[in-house]
């Protein structure tokens, strides 16, 4: 019995020992055939640990992927990748090509022409409609372009911008501003450009990080989803030699040049506007005596502009009898003392107004989603209103035909078209024709202004968005009647210069002296500028292309004042032919009238962050006084000879003029000698 259980004992050992070894090279097998299958998936995927590069471009997917394109442009791209291992690779010796697996693909492309190098970018989502896709650069070097800002920093790099909607919106409340575009370019010679339409939120130097941010989503709005597409995000970046070399490549590939110029008379002589004098208050004998002191004064004029209010109801589209009891006598009355008049239009009918009861019965104005009912919106001259829908050609037609009107029964020359930004849109509404981009809106209602006015083009809008084709004035935003920064003088410069780097060379830069309010008072406000800030600020404005006064000299029964704004006004008009031949010059090739010194010495980084000087031209330097109280400036030539016109000296540049005397009636601006 012993020597049998004993026997049985070694027998199960045996089975015990034998099932243990199958175990180990079960393990073994398994592991084995782990091993083989990740070695083949390592090696379809081109080996993760090393960078893929094209052409300077290196790309590091190792976590989350890093772009490093030459040596002044690095980032982090694809931030927020679920699984950055899990990826395979379709690359080719000329294109990057990844997909990480239901979360993203990337492709890059290169091209090489006309010494430029360009990678284009484009990443696309495959997870879901409500997916990011976020690439962040360091802002390196100085960089301009993009968009109107309330502080207009020239360089931009200072300007902070939360992650918002890259869309044309009100730079008075802070946004991103109602001239706009995706186009960006550095002092190393860089230019970014992303395609319009990418569901675009951005950030700049957010939280003080020196990054701009690009993010392409799609939410509730403002971007317009209908079919649940999955966002994309689609960038070019393209280097060269310098900034000038850049900007030429990239503006004659991505920005259209005017088709014409405007009116020659805005080039040459002030628009008179009643806003700031008279606010709403205006009626028909104040213009007429507003018309009396312009000529009487010895002012010349191009037009004289009927702001607000001059209609019973805002939105209806004819004069208020009781205010202007004889508007068509009264436009005679001017016409026949060679006053143009243009008037006030916007896209608003506020409820109470005839036009928004016909406007919503024809389905005229934007509705609200999914419904015929008209969609109502607030904006600064009504809580309740309707809003045309530019999308939809008989609504645009109607409006037009009520500006057709004005012309033939009131002999109104042209028109002053306010608002347009994206902004006063509802959250969520429907038109007539649906896009994805809601600049389009912006778009349209610019090419709305320009159809109103196509035979003497003097009319001006306040909004840009791929609308630099159109050959009419764009106007910086209301400006503060104050000296800072903060929406004032000190912005006037670095906004012109902005304009024209993303292809509006036609600025037209407000009211010389500001608006008569500050950001702290209403728009009712008269804080009339102090004579000091007035003729300074009419000496930046004395060679932009276009001079607008509404602030009138006279009313500081001052005949010192009066006569320094005259005498500035004839230094603009006599340079008539040369705003002529640049506006000329913009139409074939697109490059601005106000230019930044760095456009004649790329190379010069004494030019990179001059934000008080400017070029009229290529000849033609400008260097106003732009602080309280000053009576001298350091002033910048880049190389060359110029001659000061103030001391009529002959000046070597590439140097400094340092404490150079400016008093009150001067204004120093110097002329290159071929």
């Amino acid at each position: 019995m012993l020597r049998y259980t004993k026997n049985m004992s070694e027998a199960g050992g045996r089975k015990v020992l034998i099932v243990i070894v199958l175990v180990i090279l079960c393990v073994a097998l398994i592991g084995g055939i782990t091993a083989w299958a990740l070695s083949v998936q390592s090696i379809g995927e081109s080996d993760p640990v090393k960078p893929q590069k094209i052409g300077d471009a290196d790309v590091d997917f190792i976590g989350t992927p890093t772009l490093k394109i030459g040596q002044y442009t690095q980032g982090r791209i694809g931030i927020g990748i679920t699984n950055s291992q899990s990826y395979t690779s379709c690359s080719s010796d000329n294109n990057i090509c990844v997909t990480w697996t239901g979360d993203r693909k990337l492709e890059m492309t290169t091209l090489q022409e006309d010494g430029i190098s360009c990678y284009n970018v484009i990443w696309t989502a495959l997870s879901s409609v409500s997916q990011e896709l976020k690439d962040c650069f360091n802002m390196d070097g100085h960089w301009y372009g993009g968009f109107q800002d309330f502080n207009q920093n020239w360089p931009m790099n200072s300007i902070q911008q939360k992650m918002d909607a890259y869309v044309a919106q009100d730079s008075y409340a802070k946004m991103y501003g109602g001239v706009l575009e995706r186009y960006f370019v550095t002092s190393f010679g860089v230019g970014l450009y992303i395609d319009p339409e990418v569901p675009l939120h951005l950030s700049l130097n957010e939280n003080n990080s020196s990054q701009i941010c690009l993010l392409a989503k799609y939410g509730k709005y403002p971007y317009i989803n209908n079919d649940n597409s999955l966002p994309f995000l689609n960038y070019s970046l393209c280097y060269a030699n310098n900034i000038k070399q850049i900007h030429d490549y990239m503006s004659k590939k991505y920005i259209p040049n005017p088709t014409d110029t405007p009116d020659v008379n805005l080039f040459k002589s002030p628009i008179w506007s009643t806003w700031a004098m008279y606010k709403k208050d205006i009626d028909q004998n104040q213009l007429e005596e507003f018309a009396s002191d312009i000529s009487s004064n010895g002012f010349s004029h191009s037009q004289i502009e009927l702001d607000d209010d001059w209609t019973f109801q805002y939105g209806d589209m004819d004069f208020n009898t009781t205010k202007f009891p004889g508007a068509a006598g009264m436009v005679r009355r001017l016409r026949d003392r060679g006053f143009r008049v243009t008037i006030w239009l916007h896209p608003f009918f506020n409820i109470d107004s005839n036009s928004f009861l016909e406007g919503a019965q024809n389905g005229y104005l934007v509705r609200q989603l999914d419904s015929k009912q008209p969609a109502l919106v607030s904006w600064w001259r009504g809580d309740l209103a309707g809003i045309l829908d530019v999308t939809n050609p008989m609504a645009v037609e109607w409006y037009l035909n009520k500006t057709q009107r004005l012309k033939d029964m009131y002999n109104i020359s042209s028109f002053k078209f306010d608002a347009g930004e994206v902004n006063w849109l509802p959250n969520v509404y429907s038109v007539n024709t649906t896009y994805r981009n809601p600049d389009v809106y912006t778009q349209k209602w610019a090419e709305l202004a320009f159809k109103a006015d196509t035979d003497l083009r003097i009319q001006e809008v306040r909004v840009g968005a791929r609308t630099q084709h159109l050959p009419i004035f764009v106007r910086m935003l209301d400006r503060d009647s104050s000296w800072t920064q903060d929406n004032g003088l000190r912005t006037l410069i670095p906004c012109a210069l902005t304009f024209g780097i993303i292809g509006y060379p036609f600025v037209l830069p407000d009211m010389i002296g500001g608006n008569a309010y500050d950001n702290s008072s209403g728009l009712e406000a008269r804080n009339y500028p102090d004579a000091e800030l007035f003729i300074r600020w009419l000496q930046v404005n004395a060679f932009m292309p276009s001079m607008q006064f509404s602030v009138p000299p006279w009313i500081y029964n001052n005949n010192t004042l009066t006569t320094i704004s005259r005498n500035f006004v004839e230094l603009h008009e006599s340079y008539i032919s040369t705003f002529l031949n640049l506006a000329r010059e913009s139409v074939v090739n697109g490059n601005p009238i106000v230019r930044p010194l760095w456009w004649i010495a790329p190379q010069d980084s004494n030019t990179f962050t001059i934000d008080d000087q400017f070029l009229l031209g290529n000849d033609i330097l400008v260097a106003p006084v732009v602080d309280k109280g000053a009576t001298s400036r350091n002033i910048y030539l880049p190389s060359g000879n110029w001659l000061d016109k103030l001391r009529n000296v002959n000046i070597q540049g590439g140097r400094w003029l340092t404490n150079y005397t400016a008093e009150i009636h001067e204004l120093p601006y110097f002329t290159k000698i071929k």
